[in-house]
């Protein structure tokens, strides 16, 4: 990942020839970012959600939490930056010039500091991969962090500044800056694209359509709404339903006896039996032949697709097929 080569405050220091830096040095640190996706909602009214979607929207707000004011204040106060004479009057806004960051992979955070000291340039990385790995895990949507690596010292540097230079090119400082952000976006992109594309796991309303199947009813998979669901499985020309645990992840028995207790209120006639695992017990297979409809109950997340296609090809030989729940 290329680095902005200048330093954002050069311009208001003058530098003799022999004084002048030479080189930009980068110092890097990894920190690794583990994502809560138990708040989202499974739903008919979210069209196209993709785990790509989400971890990329979780990402830009990790990276927007780096540039927060607040945290750089602290960082520029604590390492007592402004004691240097070519940062005694740097801000968070200037700082922020030298830090560089981008995901690389799905949990992998890389931040890289850009300064003409390298001993300084590996300081304020340091110091800038603890506050964020301490900051973002007070948000929910961030489970845990962890620092894999800290700022490493640079040894060589980059981009040779000429002597002839009085004053740094800010557009061609944005223009890097905007190159840099733009190749760490598509990179991240297309490591998310492949992991989604040939992950075989449940996690939107477009995984569940693949198999042939709709969902029964949009849920929260923390905060189930048994009434809702009652009322959609109502609606069905349906005598008498099993739900059936797809993989063993769910607990079918509990969830159709609270769905039961909720078609009762309705005055249906339905009735809702749950059973154990499609795959480990065979309980499924012999009471699916006393039932005219089956609803597929899976894990988000966790539940494989082939796991749910193949219970929905060998049940609904024997039963109508009206949808899935995802918990």
């Amino acid at each position: 990942m290329k680095q902005n080569h200048d330093a954002f405050f050069f311009t208001n220091v003058k530098y003799s020839d022999a004084e002048k830096p030479e080189k930009v040095y980068n110092s890097s640190a990894k920190l690794y970012v583990e994502f809560d996706y138990s708040d989202l909602l499974i739903n008919e009214d979210v069209d196209n959600l993709s785990f790509q979607e989400i971890s990329k929207s979780y990402e830009n707000d990790v990276c927007t939490i780096i540039k927060d004011g607040k945290l750089l204040s602290e960082v520029i106060e604590e390492l007592g930056l402004r004691n240097d004479e070519d940062m005694k009057d740097i801000t968070p806004d200037n700082l922020q010039w030298l830090i560089n960051r981008n995901f690389t992979g799905a949990h992998v955070m890389n931040v890289v500091i850009s300064d003409v000291n390298p001993e300084r340039a590996k300081k304020i990385c340091d110091k800038v991969i603890e506050k964020v790995n301490k900051k973002i895990v007070e948000y929910p949507f961030v489970k845990s962090s962890e620092i894999i690596s800290e700022g490493t010292l640079p040894e060589n540097g980059y981009y040779t500044i000429s002597t002839g230079r009085n004053s740094i090119d800010k557009k061609k400082l944005v223009k890097f800056g905007i190159v840099g952000m733009m190749i760490g976006i598509i990179l991240a992109a297309a490591v998310l694209f492949v992991l989604y594309a040939f992950t075989d796991k449940i996690y939107s309303e477009a995984d569940i359509n693949d198999a042939g199947l709709k969902l029964t009813s949009g849920i929260r998979r923390k905060n189930i709404d048994y009434k809702r669901l009652a009322g959609s499985i109502n609606l069905y020309d349906a005598e008498k339903v099993l739900l059936v645990s797809v993989d063993g992840k769910t607990d079918a028995k509990k969830d159709a006896e609270e769905i039961s207790k909720e078609l009762k209120a309705l005055g249906s006639g339905v009735k809702l039996t749950g059973t154990g695992s499609f795959l480990d017990d065979t309980d499924a297979l012999a009471k699916v032949k006393e039932y005219d409809s089956v609803i597929y109950l899976v894990k988000y997340g966790k539940t494989r697709l082939r796991t749910l296609k193949e219970a929905e090809e060998i049940l609904s030989r024997s039963a109508k097929s009206l949808g899935v729940i995802v918990r």
